[in-house]
């Protein structure tokens, strides 16, 4: 094969990996039989100066024929871009995610601290690390990046509350402080982060351990990666506090359709495609 470059979201290029869609879509589910026949489709489809965006959907179309059910995994990081459109907040997935990793979560709080009063998206208490303060910072279009301007103001109500702490002793004690992003951050944001002690947590970051390893080590799919569900019933949904697809699983079609006002033989075909994508 000719040398392909690949343009980058941010407009860089870049040589293009096969490797790189093969952990992609294995990432999904996908066997390593199904992975080599998502790569021969991509191959057989690219030319030089080919977008990241169009080899998605080159993959997610091949897989969406192959299994549906993968081809919606693949789609995880636009399914969470879904969440705002759909009536969910960010910050409600992420204390659901944090919730089910054994984290005590209170979300939009109202804090007072030394200078002037905080909604804060999430706190976050677990056993010996303490409180938490956790910012959401949430995008709906791929290719941004989390900059250093959402770390400095969320260190900066960091240090306004504990410095509120220092001068009254009841108030919540912060040990740690954290910046949360469904996209990458960028290299300017993570160094800051790095020198004040901030943690990070975003799209595949860190490294093994972001966004999408807590949501897939535990099926933690928000509903909006389902692809048989209108919109009407997405905000039904929303309305009634029911955010991920395990959630639908595990309670009765009778009990859930009392809470959605959705008839029960819609609601068979939504919970039966969730089934295929956990199970």
């Amino acid at each position: 094969m000719a040398k392909i470059e690949v343009i980058k979201r941010s407009g860089m290029r870049e040589p293009f990996k096969a490797e790189k869609v093969r952990k992609a879509v294995m990432r999904a589910g996908a066997s390593e039989k199904l992975a080599e026949k998502v790569v021969e489709k991509v191959k057989r489809n690219i030319y030089d100066g080919i977008t990241t965006n169009e080899i998605y959907n080159i993959a997610f179309k091949f897989l969406d024929k192959e299994r549906y059910s993968i081809a919606s995994l693949y789609d995880l990081k636009r399914a969470i871009m879904r969440l705002g459109p759909a009536g969910y907040s960010f910050e409600t997935y992420i204390g659901e995610i944090l919730r089910e990793h054994n984290h005590r979560v209170m979300v939009r709080q109202i804090l007072r601290g030394m200078c002037v009063e905080h909604e804060i998206d999430i706190i976050s208490y677990n056993g010996s690390n303490g409180y938490t303060l956790i910012e959401c910072k949430y995008h709906n279009k791929e290719g941004i990046y989390t900059g250093l301007k959402p770390v400095l103001y969320t260190y900066a109500r960091y240090l306004d509350l504990c410095e509120r702490w220092e001068s009254d002793r009841d108030c919540i004690r912060f040990g740690s402080v954290m910046l949360v992003t469904n996209t990458k951050f960028s290299s300017k944001a993570i160094q800051y982060a790095k020198c004040r002690g901030i943690e990070l947590l975003g799209w595949r970051y860190p490294k093994d351990n972001g966004i999408n390893s807590l949501i897939e080590s535990k099926g933690l799919y928000p509903l909006t990666i389902l692809r048989k569900i209108d919109p009407v019933s997405k905000r039904k949904f929303a309305d009634a506090n029911i955010m991920l697809i395990k959630d639908l699983v595990y309670m009765k079609l009778e009990e859930l359709s009392m809470k959605t006002n959705i008839p029960e033989n819609k609601l068979r075909d939504i919970v039966d495609e969730a089934k295929n994508i956990i199970y």
